[in-house]
């Protein structure tokens, strides 16, 4: 089950983009909320819509929950 992420930075069209742990693509450390350990990066997603309204998979890590 991987460990999650999300960048508390927003991306230009205002997501915050969610990532698996270890993601080359992924934000600085000070840019990063765990969001812990989940079987499906849609699970993450859901955690991550309780802090953010807008929210996506990254392409390279959660491409499954990549919707932009």
């Amino acid at each position: 089950m991987p460990n999650y992420y999300v960048n508390t930075d927003p991306q230009s069209t205002g997501e915050n983009e969610v990532h698996e742990n270890g993601c080359k693509h992924g934000p600085l450390a000070s840019k990063q909320k765990s969001l812990g350990w989940h079987s499906s990066c849609s699970l993450a997603i859901a955690e991550a819509k309780k802090h953010y309204s807008k929210v996506d998979g990254c392409y390279y890590c959660a491409n499954a929950c990549h919707t932009r």
